[in-house]
């Protein structure tokens, strides 16, 4: 299959938020990853986004997750460590 790109644009009003958990939760039809800010010292978090993909997607962004992490911080690390 071809992959082609496509131009995303932001909203001008768009934040990006900080997260520190996320629960995955998985279906025969679907992954559910929700994203949460824990504030220090509480036992309570606040749901901040909860994406739903399709298996299928949900591989290829795993895999496509997976390659930029190493590719970004392996080119960090010096030989042997």
């Amino acid at each position: 299959m071809e992959k082609k790109q496509i131009a995303i644009a932001a909203a001008p009003n768009t934040n990006a938020t900080f997260v520190n958990a996320t629960q995955v939760t998985v279906s025969d039809d679907a992954v559910i990853i929700q994203f949460a800010y824990v504030r220090p010292n509480t036992e309570v978090g606040q749901l901040v986004s909860e994406i739903v993909l399709s298996p299928k997607h949900a591989i290829e962004f795993s895999k496509a997750l997976d390659t930029t992490i190493k590719q970004h911080f392996t080119r960090h690390l010096e030989v042997g460590e």
